[in-house]
């Protein structure tokens, strides 16, 4: 009788392999798909595919955002104690071994200095001119900060709280040339760096931002879910708050809900107030007027797409014609682009089939990104 077979050989579970298993139980625990939690935590579900199949490490915001939101009593967090330890000690074995290939140094402190001060510089270019021509070189300075890394939960976390900011402002001109899939890349690695420093500010605008993109898309409950997860992340800082507000009313408007519009614009301008009686405001809360003016436009334009309402239409139109002329199209000609298509826009909804004909007259030939998208959608509803 030949001897039995020999026992299977069974490796030690890695603790990487545990958080990733432990993490999938609790999401589907709570019902949630891959796509639909990661947009609730700021990342894309291909990232929560790697992670939940232990192909990469979890980052390190992550675990305790994720405890929160699956209400896994700390679990994750724990878990996340020994996959550290886990990585370090991988990473000091890899140490022995050379280099497959140099990476780039990390840029001293007079660069990073540097590229603080072209931050402003490009916000303050970007406010003009629109993003979409800046997307390749802060998206290059980003990668500059890091030294060609992936950031390190160890190291001096500056330059990963400067590139966090450039990643928003790279999301953003993306967004603004209508190409959301490296919008929403550029905004998910700007949280991750954003909250392994501590960087409150950074990481609410970088949801607002996320929730504004879904809101785009015709995503209302997870543009909501995003916009109030940044009024909860930054509560001592009224001008975040406010334009997270301004994200809810425009999520609220999405799906229908005049009454919730309505109390969340009386937040953001009530939060706007605070702000600018802070004695520090920032560029954002010095234009609250007009952003305001505006939500209150698009918001009702919103309402009567869902409604059907032409009162709703007429009040969107009187609402960015008002906003329009607030804005000087010398100074801002993008801003001044976009709201004149979104306003052809409501007067095509409202029945105002002339006025919306020379609206969209009087935009400039060639217009791309998210402006071209308003004026098609202006076009479809003038046909309609």
């Amino acid at each position: 009788m030949p001897p039995p077979p020999p026992p299977p050989r069974t490796e030690p579970e890695s603790a990487r392999l545990r958080f990733g298993r432990r993490l999938r139980h609790w999401r589907e625990a709570r019902g949630l798909s891959q796509a639909e939690f990661g947009r609730l935590l700021g990342y894309h579900d291909s990232l929560i595919s790697r992670v939940e199949n232990a192909r990469r490490w979890p980052p390190p915001g992550m675990p305790a955002r994720a405890d929160e939101l699956l209400l896994a009593d700390g679990e994750l967090a724990e878990l996340w104690q020994t996959v550290q330890r886990e990585r370090e000690h991988l990473g000091e074995r890899a140490a022995t071994r050379p280099p497959l290939a140099a990476r780039a140094a990390p840029p001293d402190a007079a660069t990073v200095e540097v590229l603080a001060h072209l931050l402003a510089v490009y916000r303050a270019a970007a406010g003009r001119i629109g993003g979409e021509e800046l997307a390749a070189v802060l998206e290059h300075h980003a990668h500059t900060l890091l030294g060609g890394r992936h950031p390190d939960p160890r190291e001096e976390p500056a330059d990963r709280a400067l590139a966090a900011q450039y990643a928003e402002l790279a999301g953003w001109a993306h967004f603004e040339g209508d190409r959301h899939a490296r919008a929403l890349s550029w905004y998910a690695a700007g949280l991750e760096w954003a909250r392994a420093t501590g960087d409150r500010a950074t990481t609410a605008a970088l949801l607002v931002r996320q929730s504004t993109l879904y809101w785009w898309h015709g995503d209302p409950s997870t543009a909501l879910a995003l916009a109030e997860s940044a009024r909860t992340t930054a509560p001592a800082l009224p001008g975040l708050r406010a334009w997270a507000a301004v994200a809810q009313a425009h999520a609220h408007a999405l799906a229908g809900r005049p009454p919730q519009v309505r109390r969340a614009l009386e937040d953001a301008r009530r939060l706007s107030d605070t702000a600018l009686r802070s004695g520090a405001p920032s560029p954002r809360a010095a234009r609250a007027g007009l952003v305001l003016a505006v939500a209150h436009g698009t918001c009702r334009r919103d309402l009567a797409l869902h409604t059907g309402r032409t009162a709703h239409a007429r009040g969107a139109a009187a609402r960015l014609a008002a906003a329009l002329r607030l804005l000087d199209p010398a100074a801002h000609p993008r801003d001044h682009a976009l709201i004149t298509a979104r306003l052809a826009g409501a007067h095509a909804l409202a029945g105002h089939g002339g006025a919306a004909v020379a609206l969209l007259a009087r935009l400039p030939p060639g217009t791309t990104g998210r402006i071209a998208r308003e004026r098609r959608r202006a076009e479809e509803w003038l046909r309609g």
